[in-house]
């Protein structure tokens, strides 16, 4: 019985992991670049090859009774987010889903895909959050005059360019991690400077979540974990008749 338990509690993990997902995401249905992240997950069984001599171990009862649920990776969906027109000249979408913004954090130079952009008091462009948002030279942007932002990235001042927006792009997106405040954090690798960001002056990216679909998956996570808890209780209730009412000297 007590395998049971195992199972069933290893199915409420993941059914609790999917409501968390699907929270977070809801939370930031109305976040500019938003990027939604799941989870997948697999049986976990040990090999049978690391136990040759245990018969028990790889017969297909121990298959059937003690497969459990296991993390297999959390992922993030990079799939472009709906784009709309806002008119103000400082809003900046990317329009290939694979480049970011390369913006400058008191930890070190992040990436994101929120492009509400404004000027500070020193007229250099930040971020939402105040993050400088840095050139192609590392340095940041100053704006003094009427911008003009072309699809390559490059800065014009009244007609004149002056500058070249830091696009990033990255040979394996599974290196990117989230890092709180809509940025990205490059795990092991260096970013590649994007020849085809397609960027659109005047208008906003907006997050990738599905709203529906996201409360889909919560309906049917939460009923997952109801039936796990039924299991539960089931089981518990059967051993306490197996060793209260079976196992009862007569």
């Amino acid at each position: 019985m007590l395998n049971g338990l195992y199972v069933a509690t290893s199915g409420m993990l993941m059914q609790e992991k999917i409501v968390t997902s699907v929270s977070n995401n809801l939370a930031n249905v109305n976040t500019n670049g938003y990027k939604k992240d799941g989870y997948t997950f697999k049986n976990y069984m040990v090999k049978s090859g690391q136990y040759p001599e245990n018969i028990i171990r790889d017969s297909l009862y121990n298959k059937t009774i003690n497969r459990v649920v296991q993390l297999d990776k959390n992922y993030l969906d990079f799939s472009a987010g709906a784009i709309h027109q806002t008119g103000n000249k400082l809003d900046i979408a990317l329009n290939d889903p694979n480049s970011f913004l390369t913006v400058e954090t008191p930890f070190g130079v992040r990436f994101t895909r929120d492009g509400a952009l404004s000027l500070n008091n020193n007229n250099e462009l930040v971020t939402s959050s105040g993050y400088r948002v840095l050139s192609n030279n590392n340095q940041p942007i100053t704006i003094n005059g009427d911008v003009t932002f072309l699809q390559n990235g490059a800065v014009l001042i009244n007609g004149v360019q002056t500058d070249q927006l830091a696009i990033a792009t990255f040979a394996d997106m599974d290196k990117l991690q989230k890092s709180g405040r809509n940025l990205f954090n490059a795990i092991d690798i260096l970013p590649e400077q994007s020849e085809n960001p397609i960027l659109m002056q005047g208008y906003i990216e907006g997050s990738n979540v599905n709203a529906v679909k996201e409360m889909v998956r919560m309906i049917e996570a939460n009923r997952g974990f109801e039936t796990y808890q039924r299991v539960i209780a089931t089981i518990d209730q059967l051993n306490d008749k197996a060793s209260n009412d079976l196992g009862r000297i007569a």
